[in-house]
């Protein structure tokens, strides 16, 4: 199981960000949904809350996806998915998560929200390592990587990641920054060089997934501008041969049949499972699914740049 061939557009300078439009050929419609359009609720355990584990339900009629990365805001503390989620209509579910905001845990609060934000990429680089070495404690990395937020500027009374992000909302970015290039005719990703290097490619089985979360995922990584040197920041663009080198190393990732691993769930007549691949410097993670009398598909799958130095560990 591979991801269809990559196409990948001309791109657009966004301050320290280089943005790419990718495209992938597919078989249309998955029936998910996903983003704001997806009716999920969420809370905490009934068996008592913990850092790493919070309760979804999709209280939708239509199968729905969680993003690794995307933030669930409120309860007794912020935390962020661990890794893609896909829950059917009606379906309750415990999903794995990870603390960003290390400074509070309010005993008794049962508000959540789901603004379908994503974590910068410098906390979510931790997501593509965790559970990759024994004894890798993933967590205290991910409290370290968000108060770079706070050194950089300032802190957060709890060390909140959602904090930071509210307080670089569009009212607030810098001048300089042009405008998030606006997605294009049959998009369903975007490669992401930073600081004239690349770092993220995600690619989404449909062009509607990907539009849910595109202005998402390039405001969450404009705020990791903010922790970049004053070399960095005023790097050249990056060219459009370092894309096509990282979709080129990409491209040919092959994450196996799709029933070779035990991870498969059911969602009534649709099945899904976790996908993950290493090949040279790039990690790979994400999720795919079959349809009846259709081939395994991919609907999200996010590739790291582990060579990059956002991906650094410590």
């Amino acid at each position: 199981m591979k991801i269809p061939q990559l196409h990948v557009g001309a791109g657009t300078a966004a301050g320290p960000l280089t943005i790419f439009p990718v495209w992938t050929a597919g078989a249309g419609r998955l029936g998910i949904t996903t983003g704001l359009n997806a009716d999920i609720a969420v809370s905490e355990l009934t068996s008592g809350a913990r850092v790493g584990n919070l309760t979804i339900l999709n209280k939708g009629k239509t199968n729905a996806l969680l993003l690794e990365g995307e933030l669930l805001e409120g309860g007794q503390q912020h935390r962020t998915c661990s890794r893609d989620v896909l829950v059917g209509p009606g379906e309750s579910m415990d999903i794995e998560t990870f603390c960003v905001e290390a400074g509070r845990w309010e005993a008794g609060q049962s508000i959540h929200r789901r603004l379908a934000r994503r974590a910068p990429v410098n906390v979510r680089a931790e997501l593509a390592y965790a559970g990759a070495a024994p004894g890798r404690d993933s967590q205290a990395q991910i409290w370290e990587r968000v108060r770079r937020f706070d050194a950089a500027r300032g802190p957060s009374a709890t060390s909140s990641l959602p904090e930071h992000l509210d307080r670089f909302g569009a009212d607030t970015r810098p001048q300089s920054v042009p405008p998030i290039p606006k997605p294009l005719e049959g998009q369903r990703g975007v490669l992401i060089g930073v600081a004239g290097q690349p770092l993220l490619l995600e690619v989404f089985g449909t062009g509607t997934l990907f539009r849910r979360h595109y202005r998402q995922l390039i405001e969450a990584v404009l705020l990791d501008a903010e922790l970049l040197p004053a070399s960095a920041r005023n790097a050249a663009p990056m060219p459009g041969q370092a894309a096509r080198d990282l979709a080129a190393i990409a491209g040919p990732m092959d994450f196996g049949e799709f029933y070779g691993s035990g991870d498969v769930r059911r969602h009534d007549t649709m099945r899904s499972r976790h996908i993950n691949g290493t090949r040279g410097p790039v990690r790979a993670s994400g999720i795919a699914v079959v349809l009846p009398d259709r081939a395994p598909e991919i609907v999200h799958v996010s590739y790291w740049n582990t060579n990059h130095f956002l991906m650094e560990t410590s």
